[in-house]
């Protein structure tokens, strides 16, 4: 068994939905891996347990995790840094994935945005630009979070019960008319998966 230590809080977020889609889309069955959600990078230590659990039954463990960045207090190099210090010598943590890349500084929505399919929804993308140029200084524009969510919501297809799901993480990252799960973008967390699962 593989488990995967996430940021998320629990199994209704973004993150939590991407990273089973996308086990999924590459041929993952969900029987050898569990996302365990430890809510919050600060949180990863409360699950020294589950680590060492898993090691004793030859399990591997995966901490997939926001490279956040320098202006946060961290980026790619720290964060890198800080998990490897989480734990002493007792808990193994068998490889690590860092957002967006996996050697950059960002966050998980960085990735998102990259696989969002910017040609076929080109007016979403610059009518969203004029409105934050619109905003100017006066206002607070949407963060990155926001600006994905509202692309999804805007999506006149999407049915009422799409909809509704939105707020529960069901992103529909499975739909190429919103996502492309085959971008080069995503080839580093790709193969991270395909190696360690």
């Amino acid at each position: 068994m593989t488990r995967i230590f996430i940021e998320a809080k629990h199994e209704k977020t973004s993150e939590s939905v991407f990273i089973h889609t996308l086990l999924k889309h590459i041929g993952k069955d969900s029987k050898s891996f569990e996302v365990i959600h430890v809510d919050g990078k600060d949180n990863l230590k409360n699950n020294k347990v589950k680590f060492q659990e898993n090691t004793l039954i030859g399990g591997r463990n995966l901490v997939v995790f926001d490279a956040d960045t320098p202006e946060s207090g961290w980026g790619y190099e720290a964060t890198k840094k800080r998990i490897l210090s989480t734990f002493s010598d007792d808990v193994k943590i068998d490889d690590m994935f860092l957002y967006p890349n996996n050697q950059n500084d960002g966050v998980f929505e960085n990735l998102l945005e990259r696989l969002m399919q910017k040609e076929k929804h080109s007016r979403f993308f610059d009518c969203f630009t004029d409105y934050e140029n619109c905003l100017g200084d006066e206002y607070v524009s949407p963060d990155l979070k926001g600006k994905l969510h509202t692309y999804m919501s805007a999506q006149k297809s999407l049915s009422n019960k799409e909809r509704k799901n939105l707020g529960s993480g069901q992103w529909l990252f499975d739909d190429e008319r919103f996502w492309n799960l085959d971008s080069e973008d995503l080839k580093p967390l790709r193969e991270f998966f395909m190696s360690n699962i």
